[in-house]
């Protein structure tokens, strides 16, 4: 069975996603920092991780560089395609702008798998 790791502080997000996914059947982790995230890579490893940018403590963006071996969807606010392009050659699989689609992003995350 696939696992997918969300690492948003946001609870309603989280929760949505965990519930949406769990419906087709992943396994769910969840993590609310960047740091929490580390603590979790470093015990489980996940088949993809869904990352919000603005996170508490370590954030987003100097989280994807030390997630190696693991598709990362970035699932954030920030639209601008400048931020966009850097995360997607930064090591970004794909990149979802919130609010997204429910749909949209379950195709993404099946896709990357």
């Amino acid at each position: 069975m696939n696992t997918i790791l969300i690492i948003d502080d946001d609870l309603h997000i989280g929760n949505m996603l965990e519930e949406a996914l769990r419906r087709e059947r992943y396994v769910v982790l969840r993590a609310y920092s960047g740091t929490e995230a580390l603590y979790v890579l470093d015990r489980q490893r996940p088949n993809l991780v869904l990352l919000d940018l603005m996170l508490p403590g370590l954030d987003g963006e100097e989280l994807l560089p030390r997630i190696s071996g693991i598709p990362v969807i970035v699932v954030s606010a920030k639209a601008d395609v400048q931020s966009k392009v850097a995360l997607l050659l930064g090591g970004a699989a794909d990149y979802v702008t919130k609010p997204f689609d429910l749909q949209e992003l379950c195709l993404c995350v099946i896709k990357k798998q």
